[in-house]
């Protein structure tokens, strides 16, 4: 490939990135300095938590209405060891009990750090409601983090549960998994909003306000994207990179 090739193939990408750049710094400076002073400083205050918290940003999980799923990163951090344990005994008897690569490890366990140390994080600093605003229950808004959150929690469900492969029992091709995991992060989305609501009926002092617009986003959140990422992500490191990763090493 000659220069002209190569100057021909690159000036798209350059030039769709210096659009970005630009855009990117307009979006920042037409905020008015007030409004990044009433932000929290987020990243700053998620790296002091986990450097001066490390037992309760990793070896704990509190949240939810009633702080139902207090436990949560038992069997989060299980499943990641028996994957771990499932490819290494696999390696060594020439099966897949796990269709994982070793780079589908790696980004488990840091994944699985991150979303749990994040929403505990959210959860110390009360970073899902905002006493700014209000309902007309004279309940706090959702908070700034809230949507992450919820993106992150069923990303991580997802790709703890697609590496097990649940089409193969049908006879289905792979790509199938995706309806499989959308599947189970509908069925846990649903079962929290449904029980974010009743907590609102059975408890006098509910920890949640739920509404319906919220809930339907975050039905979209966990089940939506969080599908997407899961899946996408384990394209990337498993199937794109292949099953020949598995079989070399």
């Amino acid at each position: 490939m000659d220069l002209d090739q190569k100057l021909k193939r690159w000036i798209p990408v350059i030039f769709i990135f210096a659009i970005l750049i630009v855009l990117t710094f307009i979006w920042y400076i037409t905020f008015p300095p007030s409004a990044w002073e009433e932000t929290d400083p987020f990243l700053q205050m998620y790296i002091d938590f986990i450097v001066t918290r490390p037992t309760d940003a990793f070896l704990r999980l509190s949240t939810g209405p009633g702080e139902i799923v207090s436990w949560v990163f038992i069997p989060v951090y299980s499943l990641i060891i028996i994957h771990v344990i499932l490819y290494m005994v696999g390696k060594q008897k020439k099966q897949q009990y796990t269709f994982v690569t070793k780079y589908y490890l790696v980004y488990l366990v840091l994944l699985g750090l991150f979303a749990i140390s994040f929403q505990n994080a959210a959860q110390n600093y009360g970073w899902y409601l905002n006493p700014k605003f209000t309902n007309e229950a004279g309940m706090p808004a959702p908070g700034y983090v809230d949507t992450w959150t919820h993106i992150t929690s069923p990303w991580l469900l997802g790709a703890l549960f697609v590496p097990f492969a649940l089409e193969r029992y049908l006879g289905w091709d792979r790509k199938f998994m995706w309806f499989f995991i959308f599947a189970v992060l509908m069925i846990i989305a649903l079962g929290w909003e449904i029980a974010e609501t009743s907590d609102v009926y059975l408890n006098p002092d509910p920890t949640y306000f739920n509404y319906p617009m919220d809930s339907i986003k975050d039905i979209i959140m966990g089940a939506g994207i969080g599908t997407l990422l899961s899946c996408w992500f384990y394209e990337r490191f498993v199937m794109d990179l292949g099953e020949k990763a598995w079989a070399s090493g």
